[in-house]
């Protein structure tokens, strides 16, 4: 039978389609002991995902213990996860345990794996198929009995590409893999985030907040959320602390947010002009909205933002030269274009 709609699974919340289909995943990934790899932008509720699985599963009794790869430097991160014996290196005085054997009938859980190294890559893959670990300078295998999951926010196929992530590591680790989706892609969401924000931003700064007001709101939704939920959740907390009244307002929200709160716009076209000319007015009325920010620019027309420099740079060579096809409609018009959401690149 399949799990009814929820608006939230423990910290992470979502009533879209995207996120009911990741609430399920975690669910199935949760009724195993398989190995997870969880994907998606910076921002979007890894960890908050790897927790769920942990307190979904078997072993939500043991410890979660969570590791970011990124925030430890290179040469520490085998003895962070296999522990060390002392003598083993410079400044190794005693034993040490690693994250592996905390873990011990438990989760750990692996952020940023692609910041690992060749030697430490080498050594996870020996730990997860041997499910057993050596510390450094050791000379004894140490079972573990560990849940492991891992995440990353770039792409590994890439890494791999690069020579920078072993291809045979990344086939252990792709058994079951979950992608949280961005912001963006949740729009019916971005209500529903906010207003828990709301709640739990007020209480911290002991303040009583009403709502959010239209306009307000208005923005939320209409921006493409590069920072994604983390980034939503910091907007909402520096509005709480600028307010002056219980509801949060227009002007109580980053610039960056306020420049887009209006998804339609009227773009005015004299008609028997280029087609050329027509991409030219759309892109650029995005650019002014987005207040020249080109990276939420080229977010919301759908290209890159190399695509979108390409455009701006022969615009300004060729601002009078004429070309394209000339389609002829008649006299001058006022046309209502909505706010692009993709455009193809060239």
């Amino acid at each position: 039978m399949a799990n009814e709609p929820i608006d939230h699974l423990g910290s992470l919340i979502g009533a879209s389609r995207a996120m009911q289909s990741i609430f399920d995943r975690i669910r199935k990934a949760a009724a195993s002991d398989v190995t997870v790899l969880l994907t998606g932008e910076s921002g979007t509720g890894k960890e908050l995902a790897a927790r769920e699985i942990h307190r979904l599963s078997q072993r939500a009794k043991g410890m979660f213990v969570p590791v970011n790869a990124g925030a430890i430097p290179r040469d520490l991160t085998a003895s962070e996860l296999f522990g060390h014996e002392a003598g083993a290196f410079t400044g190794a005085a005693a034993r040490r345990m690693g994250k592996f054997e905390v873990a011990d009938g438990g989760t750990l859980f692996l952020d940023e794996i692609a910041a690992t190294d060749g030697a430490t890559q080498i050594a996870l893959l020996r730990a997860l198929e041997e499910r057993a670990i050596s510390r450094l300078g050791g000379d004894r295998p140490i079972p573990v009995d560990v849940r492991f999951l891992a995440a990353t926010n770039e792409s590994l196929t890439r890494a791999i590409r690069d020579g920078r992530f072993r291809e045979d590591l990344y086939y252990r680790l792709d058994i079951f893999q979950i992608r949280l989706p961005p912001l963006r892609d949740r729009d019916d969401d971005v209500r529903l985030l906010a207003a828990g924000f709301l709640v739990d931003c007020a209480k911290e700064a002991g303040r009583e907040m009403r709502g959010i007001s239209g306009e307000a709101m208005a923005c939320l939704t209409n921006y493409s959320w590069p920072g994604n939920v983390r980034e939503l959740r910091n907007c909402i907390q520096r509005a709480v602390v600028a307010s002056d009244g219980d509801e949060i307002q227009r002007g109580d929200l980053p610039k960056r947010l306020q420049k887009v709160s209006h998804v339609t716009k009227e773009v005015t076209f004299k008609l028997r002009r280029r087609l050329g000319d027509v991409e030219k007015a759309y892109v650029l009325q995005t650019l002014s909205d987005c207040g020249g920010n080109k990276m939420e620019a080229s977010r919301l027309l759908g290209i890159s933002r190399k695509t979108l420099y390409e455009k701006l740079a022969r615009w300004k060579r060729d601002e009078e030269e004429e070309t394209g096809d000339v389609f002829s409609l008649g006299d001058e018009e006022t046309i209502p274009i909505e706010q692009p959401r993709s455009l193809e690149d060239e």
